[in-house]
């Protein structure tokens, strides 16, 4: 029986991802931290250039039309916080394995009604993407849990994810400014500075002398 959409058995509990590019296994990680998945790399990766594929589980068996299908990846896609694949949305595709490094990180499973369509929670998450369209996906991924009481919490996350991707104090602050000003309620540049920054230097500093 050959591999395609025709012979396709309906039914999924997990859902699979490749990220070629834009993010390292180490940041990815550190921002799906909360989230039950395997991560393993993929034939090219290398050192200089993480190529990586993640698996998670999730809470439901579904089953869905091959259209409902990629609609519900690209709910998907659009919801991490990174560039992945986006022509990997066949129900009947198949991954290809090689011999690779694997990671396992426990967790919560991912809510796949937040990802079905035309469902009440979809219809939700679509209106916080519309309203925080102007972010990249990093951006919004934070933005989407800031609220009033965690806006500096969630701002030092932000900053520190920086810090881990390797990048350099004058440009985390210039990301960390102009985030803070698209956010609906800013801080205080004078909190990011004296507060947030001051942290920043500190995990700079530290990772330097590693």
């Amino acid at each position: 029986m050959r591999r395609n959409e025709a012979n396709c058995i309906p039914g999924f509990n997990m859902v699979v991802v490749d990220i070629d590019e834009g993010v390292t296994m180490e940041t990815a990680t550190q921002l799906l931290e909360k989230y039950k998945w395997m991560m393993y790399t993929t034939k090219r990766h290398t050192a200089t250039h993480h190529r990586f594929r993640m698996i998670f589980p999730i809470n439901y068996q579904i089953k869905l039309e091959a259209a409902d299908y990629k609609a519900f990846m690209r709910n998907l896609y659009d919801w991490l916080p990174f560039e992945v694949d986006r022509q990997t949305n066949e129900r009947a595709r198949k991954w290809l394995c090689a011999s690779s490094k694997h990671t396992y990180n426990e967790g919560e499973l991912l809510d796949a009604l937040l990802f079905i369509p035309k469902t009440k929670k979809t219809e939700e998450r679509a209106k916080v993407f519309e309203s925080l369209k102007s972010l990249s996906a990093i951006e919004r991924w934070f933005a989407s849990d800031t609220e009033m009481g965690n806006r500096s919490n969630q701002l030092i996350r932000f900053a520190l994810m920086l810090v881990d991707n390797g990048m350099h104090l004058d440009d985390i602050r210039d990301k960390v400014l102009a985030f803070n000003f698209k956010l609906e309620d800013p801080l205080p540049e004078n909190e990011i500075l004296n507060t947030i920054m001051m942290t920043v230097s500190k995990a700079i500093n530290k990772r330097t002398t590693k």
